[in-house]
């Protein structure tokens, strides 16, 4: 019978700085990951809402001199309170406070 041979393959310990090199690489690499995951993740709830927000039919009304939510509440509002149907506005069209710019157009619910 042939004898079987037994060759062992000797590993060269890795050097500290090695190690240490090595550990911050794997750690800037999964903290890449984590940032592109972070980043398309984003971009996909950006994309889903403007899918929300194309699918809904709204009307637009220009912003007249003089113009303010609460004339406009009074027009449109129909069956909600005023105070619901402006906080509504603020939030559909991205206002950063109740003043209204004459030209603009408004997104309606």
């Amino acid at each position: 019978m042939a004898a079987a041979v037994s060759t062992a393959i000797k590993l060269h310990p890795m050097s500290l700085k090695r190690r240490v090199r090595l550990s911050r690489t794997l750690f800037f690499l999964s903290g890449m990951i984590l940032v592109i995951a972070g980043l398309a993740f984003n971009q996909s709830a950006v994309a889903t809402d403007q899918q929300l927000m194309s699918s809904n039919a709204f009307n637009y009304v220009s912003v007249m001199p003089g113009d303010t939510l609460w004339e406009l509440a009074q027009t449109y509002a129909e069956d909600k309170s005023q105070q619901d149907w402006i906080a509504e506005i603020i939030l559909l069209n991205n206002l950063s406070s109740a003043t209204l710019v004459a030209g603009d157009k408004l997104a309606l619910p």
